[in-house]
């Protein structure tokens, strides 16, 4: 919940920040900008390269959360989000993105007691990990004349795979599978930049609506298969999946 408010909070911040009056701001010069013209926070022929890298990792140590006790467990996710953009247009680029994201979780034990109801975990360990190439369109809509801040909006489409493996040995038979999927998403996303400099930017994204597809094939204890499809439609801000990265325009 605390990282949740810190991404929330750093969002408003910079929104703010980009929403300033342009009168008495620090220009940002980097060539394109012409009385009465209109705003080019970047012109036809640049380049951007650039992205994101997340990481969260949290331990626990015989703790407890509300009805659940005793618990043991480590976990960490690690996110990596490289990409490019050629501008084809003044304002407006395409460009290539390759995600990698990697889950693990290893549950040493835990509980949960109500109401004469006792469920405990043991030994529970899932290691996850995906990977998605996706091709974006990118429109730029700049804040004011300074040349410093622009909104944007990103058209995405990606496909990729993903593998998963999972270990339940809280019982004399210990239980595992392992998954190989396919994935695919169509996606709408809007943000905002700041340059830093005349060519280093930063910016903060967020999703505005998807559309994903996701299918896997299982195996269960090296014996059993199984399949596994799902899909999914979302049409709101989801401030969960905020995204930070940091980009050199040339």
């Amino acid at each position: 919940m605390n990282k949740t408010l810190l991404r929330a909070f750093l969002a408003a911040v910079f929104l703010f920040i980009g929403f300033l009056p342009a009168e008495g701001q620090m220009k940002c010069d980097r060539g394109y900008a012409m009385v009465n013209q209109p705003v080019k926070i970047v012109k036809k022929g640049d380049w951007m390269f650039g992205g994101s890298f997340g990481f969260s990792g949290a331990t626990a140590d015989n703790n407890s959360i509300l009805v659940i006790s005793g618990i043991n467990a480590r976990l960490y996710d690690v996110d990596v989000s490289p990409n490019f953009c050629y501008m084809f247009g003044d304002n407006m680029g395409v460009g290539g993105r390759f995600s990698y994201k990697r889950n693990f979780i290893n549950v040493a034990s835990a509980g949960l007691s109500m109401e004469g109801v006792d469920v405990h975990v043991k030994d529970y360990y899932l290691a996850s990990h995906s990977y998605l190439f996706g091709a974006y369109f990118r429109y730029y809509k700049p804040f004011g004349r300074t040349g410093r801040f622009s909104a944007f909006v990103d058209a995405e489409l990606s496909a990729g795979g993903r593998q998963h493996k999972m270990v339940d040995g809280h019982s004399e038979d210990v239980k595992a599978s392992y998954g190989v999927g396919f994935q695919a998403a169509l996606g709408a996303y809007t943000g905002v930049i700041a340059f830093l400099t005349s060519h280093f930017a930063f910016d903060v994204r967020v999703g505005l609506f998807s559309l994903n597809y996701m299918s896997e094939n299982q195996t269960h204890n090296q014996i059993g298969q199984g399949n596994d499809k799902f899909g999914s439609a979302n049409f709101m801000i989801d401030l969960l999946a905020l995204q930070f990265g940091i980009y050199y325009y040339l």
